[in-house]
């Protein structure tokens, strides 16, 4: 029996985030979405309007893939661009019928993983899981631009 792996905090994330992936895609296969669509997709849900460039800052992706994730929710029905009245050089993202149809059971999906990850945490467990997982993400983000990565 080998020892004890040592605790690795990347190695946990990780595994959440494949198991996470599997949880999405038996749930949003059925609606022909992928794990990745999903997230950008409730985004223009509750930030209609929004352009691709807020979309790629907002989750932190090259411009590359947030255009093959727009790209692919254009083309499967779910959101269509519209040129902005302010600016003709720029496009913003509104959802489409069918999309407002099935936001309800998209909330529900979205929802559902952050149930089963804290099915057994009290709310002050909860909290504390936020605040740290949050903090995490700051002290990387802060780490990169201290590196003089990108943010």
């Amino acid at each position: 029996m080998q020892d004890e792996e040592p605790k690795s905090i990347g190695r946990l994330i990780s595994i959440l985030h494949r198991q996470s992936r599997v949880y999405f895609h038996r749930q949003l296969e059925p609606y022909g979405l992928g794990h990745g669509q999903m997230p950008v997709l409730m985004f223009i849900i509750h930030n209609e309007g929004v352009t691709q460039h807020e979309v790629s800052r907002h989750f932190q992706m090259d411009k590359g893939s947030t255009s093959s994730l727009i790209k692919s929710l254009e083309e499967n029905g779910f959101i269509r661009k519209e040129t902005k009245p302010d600016d003709k050089r720029s496009h913003g993202l509104y959802i489409t019928e069918r999309t407002k149809k099935l936001h309800p059971e998209f909330k529900t999906i979205f929802r559902g993983l952050t149930e089963i990850l804290t099915q057994d945490f009290t709310n002050e467990e909860k909290e504390k899981a936020f605040e740290l997982l949050n903090r995490m993400i700051g002290n990387l983000k802060q780490y990169t631009i201290d590196e003089g990565g990108h943010s």
